[in-house]
């Protein structure tokens, strides 16, 4: 490869769009998140039926990961990501205009779809540029997209008792479209190919789908344990906060805003805690901190909402804090693992992890969404914490890998 593709200049120009492309992907996918219950309520839906279609995005999910590392190795990951802003402006866009189920159901999975395609060819190009500016920069990937769902989510409070979900959603989608184009313009076309092994079609692209290694089928396992607490509480924290907690439109979206910055926070200095810690004692202890705080916070609240209102506020409060700031940067430590050990292609890699990935969250978001409805959504909230508790269990996967300092 020439030299002059490497210029650093031209680097750190893609690292800054990226950087805005993660902010805008944040946007558009997160502002429906604090009207959920504004969603559900259009639908005329209990929490275990809503629950379950939320949850049927996994299969558009399912195909976007299947087929991604052989779509973005084959087109690019500039074509990919436009495709991708197209399907997600349109389906979020559109999505809060029907009240039928059946197509509710169509437009979530074709939402789930684009927005995967784009996770994987954004995490491929984050984590090429990363080797070849030599620092760490995934985990400030992550700080931006929560930097805008911390925004989102702010503009989604202050405007939920004065604009519908339908216009909220569909201007968010006319402005955001255009822009991310642009990003995208200005992304570097020559490291869509540079990704290693290319994937292959026939029955050799069916195997590819599932994990070949130990190494992935580990990683699969660590980030659905990690990041099923952010999924859930993007799902749920709504309905907590409104049908548990009775906390009225705006105010609600309060405990978004405390997740969000204490995983802002993580992100964004996450190198700092990283040379200080360690990889593996990032997870170990982010991962048993944030899992019990959480939960004692979640459940504590709903125990104590009939008699102490105020006391349950703080707890929630509190305990999404502890959550958020204890997942932190370990998705980042995961995906540099796998980027680092993989020995294949990293978007076939990513690809593989998380087809898998996403067939565990269907399962664990129908039994959320069961315990949801026949029991509370509290106690459906100690799931994604048990999982985080697990996470431990994988940090030796980090293995104190010294590249990650760099």
């Amino acid at each position: 490869m020439p030299s002059s593709v490497k210029k650093k200049p031209d680097l750190e120009r893609a690292y800054k769009f990226l950087l805005g492309m993660n902010f805008l992907f944040a946007i558009l996918i997160i502002s429906w998140i604090p009207r959920l219950s504004e969603v559900k309520k259009l639908l005329g839906l209990n929490n275990e039926v809503f629950g379950s279609l939320m949850g049927l995005g996994s299969i558009g999910s399912l195909v976007a990961y299947g087929s991604s590392g052989y779509v973005i190795e084959r087109f690019g990951s500039k074509r990919v990501i436009n495709i991708s802003i197209v399907l997600m402006a349109i389906s979020y866009g559109g999505i809060t205009w029907t009240k039928s189920v059946p197509i509710f159901a169509l437009i979530n999975l074709f939402a789930a779809a684009g927005g995967s395609f784009l996770h994987i060819a954004l995490s491929g190009l984050q984590t090429v540029i990363q080797k070849d500016l030599g620092r760490p920069i995934i985990p400030k990937m992550h700080g931006s997209f929560n930097t805008g769902f911390l925004i989102v989510i702010l503009i989604g409070g202050v405007i939920s008792p004065f604009i519908s979900v339908r216009t909220h959603l569909t201007v968010i989608s006319i402005i955001i479209s255009p822009i991310f184009f642009y990003c995208a313009t200005q992304l570097p076309s020559s490291r869509d190919f540079q990704m290693g092994e290319k994937p292959h079609l026939g029955l050799k692209f069916v195997k590819e789908l599932i994990p070949r290694t130990q190494l992935e089928w580990l990683i699969s396992l660590g980030l659905i344990c990690a990041t099923v607490i952010e999924i859930a509480t993007n799902d749920w924290m709504a309905i907590y906060a409104r049908e548990t907690l009775n906390i009225p439109a705006g105010p609600h979206v309060i405990y978004f805003i405390l997740f969000s910055l204490a995983m802002i926070i993580a992100r964004w200095k996450f190198a700092a805690m990283l040379r200080r810690f360690g990889a593996v004692n990032l997870i170990h202890y982010g991962s048993i901190i944030g899992s019990i705080g959480y939960a004692i916070g979640i459940y504590g609240a709903f125990l104590m909402v009939e008699t102490s209102p105020w006391l349950a506020f703080i707890a929630a409060g509190l305990g999404v804090l502890i959550g958020g700031f204890g997942i932190g940067g370990i998705q980042a430590i995961f995906i540099k693992v796998l980027g680092d050990k993989s020995g294949t292609s990293l978007n076939v890699a990513l690809g593989r992890v998380y087809f898998v990935f996403t067939m565990y969250l269907f399962v664990i978001r129908l039994i959320i969404s069961f315990l949801a409805e026949r029991v509370s959504v509290a106690a459906a909230l100690l799931v994604p914490a048990v999982l985080l508790l697990l996470t431990f269990r994988f940090a030796h996967l980090a293995d104190e890998d010294e590249d990650l300092l760099k």
